[in-house]
């Protein structure tokens, strides 16, 4: 037998979305640097990412978002490091939602906060790792750092020093 209340539920709308961001990283000296941005008024530490555009690819928006949210704008692609899914509900609707998430180095040290968040910072690997906020982010980081390694885990054009 159904209750009154179980026959008028209905399901919420469910709204997929698909986004792009890069993991970014200069050499300052032999280490890698990662930039992270920080909403301070949410607390939240994550990657620079956002919305594809009709006209856009995957990468074309991951550079984009990189260049709007950091003023990063001289990136070179280093790979695809993967991508993650999540849910969350927003307005009584359901956001099924994929990021994609590239690999870019970096010479530009220099750089300049969007107007989405508040400030951010060049962190080392695992002071990165440490503030992200989201361990699906976390996750590409940790690929990103693997990628850079099996690269070579030096600068562009540097020699590795013997062993």
């Amino acid at each position: 037998m159904l209750l009154g209340w179980e026959c008028r539920m209905q399901p919420r709308p469910r709204i997929r979305v698909t986004s792009a961001g890069g993991v970014v990283y200069r050499w300052d000296n032999d280490k890698p640097l990662f930039l992270l941005l920080i909403s301070n008024k949410r607390g939240v530490w994550c990657l620079p990412k956002g919305l594809i555009e009709p006209d856009e690819d995957e990468v074309t928006t991951a550079m984009r978002e990189v260049r709007e949210e950091t003023g990063v704008s001289r990136v070179k692609l280093r790979g695809k490091v993967g991508a993650i899914k999540y849910q969350f509900g927003f307005r009584a609707r359901t956001f099924d939602k994929t990021v994609h998430f590239f690999l870019f180095e970096t010479d530009q040290a220099d750089s300049k906060v969007g107007s989405e968040h508040d400030a951010m910072e060049w962190k080392p690997y695992e002071k990165a790792l440490e503030s992200l906020s989201y361990p699906n982010e976390k996750e590409m980081l940790t690929k990103a750092w693997g990628m850079i390694k099996a690269q070579g885990g030096h600068p562009a054009g540097a020699q590795a020093s013997p062993a």
